[in-house]
């Protein structure tokens, strides 16, 4: 039954559920002083420009070919200095006996509320996240990368919520970008904190934080070799947040049929995306967090293979960001397996489209 629940078919109505429960209760401990959720005047969100693809609609998309960036009307400043800030191992910022929403790395539980943290270390200085999610490698790269990358100079420790300090790639950019990633163990008070905050509207990313990131990560991509092609798999992999299924097997033989590279993400490291930059003038991927890999490449192509129960658009914008504007999406939902196949076959025969923007994308320094 849980392996059932966790289905990207079931998660994304749980999620909803939830959330609407939640919101209750946190109502109630706003009232009683002991919770601040964002300022309601805060963070007014525009559209900022509109993003267009071929190929599927995916479902619950609307009935066009376009999704809408959004931006913050007026960004909130890269990083917000607190003082006696005590952050927990589940990511939870209190001051002053207060839970405060900006300083946190999601929304709280009732388990974060119920009980006033207390402090069992207190350190000069230290750097702590704002986010949403703390979940997947794609709430790394957008959540916390993707920040600290506007920052510049990162002179303190980065305290992480306990569940995420955990995960291998953080040990593994801690040690390749030189900053101090560390775990909140226990209720750690800062005396001067730089809570960090989200400049962008999480997954809608823009063409300055993909540039941003690129030079904080010191990428130097390579040109990659025309008409080559790789296919991110997700043959092998389980989800971390819904589970979905692809007929992966029937895409990795379309996809080696035309002499291209397949790479399964559940086995990838680094390394293999890094060489794979040669290879990745067409990107192939299942949706999912190993699209953000694109950082390192200059495809002219991007298709996205959805399913029709778990679907985002966040990278739609990361494409656009990178200077990707061919970008297709295919449903693997929709049809047969020989479907989805002819659909990929199709894509791959088309011509590229002019992309004018990636020659502006390049052209800037950071990503020589």
């Amino acid at each position: 039954m849980k392996s059932v629940l966790r289905h990207a078919t079931f998660q994304g109505p749980l999620a909803m559920m939830r959330s609407g429960v939640s919101d209750i209760w946190r109502q109630a401990f706003a009232v009683a002083g002991r919770y601040q959720p964002f300022d309601a005047g805060a963070g007014k969100i525009v559209d900022c420009g509109d993003v267009y693809f071929s190929g599927d609609i995916p479902v619950r998309a609307g009935d066009v070919n376009m999704q809408t960036c959004l931006c913050f009307a007026s960004p909130p400043p890269l990083f917000e200095e607190v003082e006696d800030l005590v952050v927990t191992p589940e990511g939870a910022g209190w001051k002053g006996g207060m839970l405060y929403e900006k300083y946190s790395a999601s929304k709280p539980g009732l388990r974060a509320l119920w009980r006033r943290p207390k402090p069992q270390q207190t350190i000069p200085e230290a750097y702590f996240v704002q986010s949403e999610h703390t979940d997947t490698f794609g709430d790394w790269m957008s959540e916390y990368l993707a920040p600290l990358a506007r920052i510049g100079d990162i002179s303190a420790p980065v305290l992480l919520p306990r569940s995420l300090a955990a995960r291998p790639y953080v040990g593994r950019d801690s040690a390749r970008l030189g900053v101090r990633f560390t775990s909140v163990e226990a209720p750690v008070r800062i005396e001067k904190a730089k809570v960090v905050r989200q400049s962008k509207v999480i997954r809608y990313w823009t063409a300055p934080d993909a540039v941003a990131l690129r030079d904080f990560l010191s990428i130097k991509s390579i040109e990659p070799k025309p008409g080559s092609i790789v296919y991110l798999s997700r043959r092998g992999e389980s989800s971390e947040v819904a589970v979905r299924s692809h007929p992966n097997l029937v895409l990795e033989d379309v996809v080696r049929e035309r002499g291209g590279l397949v790479l399964r993400t559940a086995e990838a490291s680094l390394d293999d995306y890094l060489a794979a930059a040669n290879s990745a003038e067409t990107v192939i991927f299942d949706h999912g967090s190993a699209g953000y890999n694109m950082i390192y490449w200059r495809p002219k192509r991007v298709i996205e293979i959805v399913s029709d129960a778990w679907w985002m658009n966040a990278f739609l914008f990361f494409a656009d960001a990178i200077g990707n504007e061919d970008y297709r999406i295919i449903r693997s939902d929709m049809g047969n397996k020989a479907r989805v196949a002819a659909k990929l076959s199709e894509a791959l025969a088309a011509p590229l489209l002019a992309t004018r923007k990636t020659a502006l994308h390049l052209d800037q320094a950071t990503l020589t």
